[in-house]
């Protein structure tokens, strides 16, 4: 499978230059606790056979392309973590960020923003929380909903307590690398050496020759033995894992500005909460999909005097989106948002409001650059959306942002930022894009032949 190939999980980085840093400095929190967060990783083998994947290498090399790969992963996944809106750290490992008590929304970033989560921390003590996600092109998949019937069951990403995440492919990444299954495979290995040496110590011979039964029991009962208590494990920390309760609505009044209108953010697997009598919802789900840069785009992240990508660079583009690491990394900002004349406390998670019945207007800017474009940049894309909702009447708006970012590996600019509203309005009022999922096939081919085991979904 996709996601259980190769080292998978992992809490290190691909590559040392990738390592998990902070962005600015984390303000003190006198009296607070600390949230470890560890960003790791699942290598899976690609979205296509290697076949396929050699040959559109060969091609685009021919054509002349400066940063020719194997594979079409053309944007970056460097996760990016923010927390109540605020970008802290970007990079895969381990780091420990000093936070309040209270509640907190923890985000996670990557080529789309479908990743958070309401964090308690508690005065004084440690919440560990970890982030998983999948490199290679087939991440892709997560953000444009690319995949239909039984495997749209599987998700690519998660952020969750450690030790008890939502992610039905983590469970067989595990698996392979848990003390139990190792202790397994150097059972199978050491019994037929115990079975000799009790032998030829006399401990089972008794005076006459070793019953057969006897060593039938003693030779493949050991392995089985180890092997069914590797399996119960497995099936223990799987039923464990994927049992996590949606967490509870967040209240973002504690950590928003006053002059800002303050949703309650959901849980992306939660229920709308409640509606007080006579009143009406709204629900705007808001996320952004990175495009794909152009190779011209890619190739300004290459060294200065060097034309073409080598072979370290390739992989790091195939993995990670990225030839070398960007040194000045933000966070995408929060589309603008005026809900009825208030501006609102904007997120790209799914926002709670409850409001009077009756029609609406929301307002809606597209994010405008973190960082200085010196070739200027378009004016940010507007769009209203007019609704009516009655009481105990739900509205549900879909928001969705193109985004192009083309970053400069060593300076504090971009070279591009193009973001474009792709979707803004009730939702069903559009095609539908499904949540993103993670397509699992590529472990189901031959690498060879690109033949499935069983027939592809059309």
């Amino acid at each position: 499978m996709e996601l259980t190939a190769g080292r998978s999980p992992c809490f290190k980085a691909p590559w040392r230059a990738w390592r998990i840093a902070p962005i600015g400095r984390m303000p003190s929190a006198p009296g607070g606790g600390v949230l470890r967060l560890r960003t790791g990783y699942c290598r899976g083998l690609g979205g296509k056979p290697l076949g396929p994947r050699a040959e559109a290498y060969r091609a685009r090399r021919s054509a002349g392309d400066p940063v020719a790969s194997m594979d079409d992963l053309k944007a970056g996944l460097v996760p990016v973590v923010l927390v109540d809106g605020r970008a802290v750290a970007a990079g895969w490992g381990s780091i420990d960020l000093p936070l309040t008590a209270g509640r907190h929304l923890v985000e996670v970033q990557s080529l789309h923003s479908r990743t958070w989560r309401a964090v308690d921390i508690q005065a004084g003590s440690r919440t560990d929380l970890d982030y998983v996600g999948v490199l290679g092109e087939v991440h892709r998949n997560f953000a444009i909903g690319r995949l239909h019937g039984a495997l749209a069951a599987n998700t690519g990403h998660t952020l969750g307590p450690r030790g008890r995440l939502n992610y039905r492919q983590y469970l067989p990444a595990l698996a392979g690398h848990r003390r139990s299954a190792v202790l397994a495979v150097v059972a199978m290995l050491l019994c037929p050496l115990i079975l000799v040496g009790a032998v030829r110590l006399g401990l089972l011979t008794a005076g006459g020759p070793v019953p057969e039964a006897a060593g039938f029991v003693f030779v493949f009962g050991i392995p089985v033995a180890a092997l069914a208590g590797w399996a119960l494990r497995v099936l223990w920390t799987y039923l464990r894992y994927n049992r996590l309760p949606p967490e509870a609505p967040l209240d973002t009044r504690p950590f928003t500005p006053s002059e800002l209108a303050a949703p309650t953010v959901l849980d992306p697997e939660g229920e709308t909460p409640a509606l007080s009598p006579g009143s009406a919802g709204l629900l705007i789900e808001a996320r952004f999909v990175k495009a794909d840069l152009s190779s011209e785009e890619l190739a300004r992240q290459l060294p200065s005097g060097q034309a073409r990508i080598n072979g370290a660079q390739r992989k790091a583009l195939d993995w990670l989106g990225e030839l070398v690491p960007i040194r000045h990394r933000t966070a995408v900002p929060a589309p603008e948002l005026v809900l009825d004349g208030a501006r609102v406390a904007a997120s790209w998670t799914r926002m709670w409001f409850e409001v009077a019945p009756g029609l609406h207007r929301l307002e809606l800017s597209a994010p405008e650059a973190p960082l200085p474009v010196p070739g200027g940049s378009d004016d940010a894309a507007r769009e209203v959306a007019a609704f009516e909702v009655a009481a105990g009447q739900i509205a549900r708006i879909e928001l969705v942002i193109d985004l192009t970012a083309v970053p400069d590996p060593e300076r504090s600019i971009l070279h591009r930022w193009d973001a474009r509203i792709d979707r803004f309005g009730p939702r069903g009022a559009q095609p539908e894009t499904p949540a993103p999922k993670v397509d699992l096939r590529g472990g189901l081919r031959r690498m060879w032949t690109n033949r499935y085991w069983e027939a592809p979904e059309r």
